[in-house]
């Protein structure tokens, strides 16, 4: 290493940032969802999805975003979300309420297929320890 240069190092693992954030997506995530606010569950999904496929190779990068945008098609097959229209006294006809019921689901299968590659990647609530099962 030359005089000039200057070694960079982080006092600070960037692990910790990650899981920190990751927890403030998934509380946005459970809010909004809770609120029946769609888009923004949505939209928080997409970003929890840009915190965890960092770390894929690039194989299981490529079967993991194929799945995962397969969710979006569906979405996009369903049509917008309606989150902002107010109703007003007006009762939702049926299908509106059945097109959200399938937003819904689609929306669950995206959160569950993305909470599953959080624990498959050592960042989510799944852990094990090896020293815990080491009893020589």
């Amino acid at each position: 290493m030359e005089e000039d240069e200057i070694k960079k190092i982080s006092k600070h693992h960037g692990s910790v940032s990650v899981i920190i954030r990751l927890d403030i997506l998934w509380r946005d995530t459970h809010r909004h969802s809770r609120n029946g606010e769609f888009a923004k569950w949505n939209s928080d999904l997409d970003r929890v999805w840009c915190e965890l496929a960092r770390d894929l190779d690039e194989d299981d990068f490529k079967v993991k975003k194929s799945k995962f945008d397969s969710f979006d098609a569906q979405i996009l097959e369903l049509g917008e979300f309606n989150d902002s229209k107010p109703l007003g006294f007006k009762e939702p006809s049926k299908g509106e309420i059945n097109k959200r019921g399938k937003h819904y689901k689609v929306l669950m299968g995206k959160e569950l297929f993305l909470r599953r590659l959080e624990n498959e990647l050592g960042k989510g609530t799944e852990y094990e320890d090896e020293d815990e099962y080491d009893m020589d």
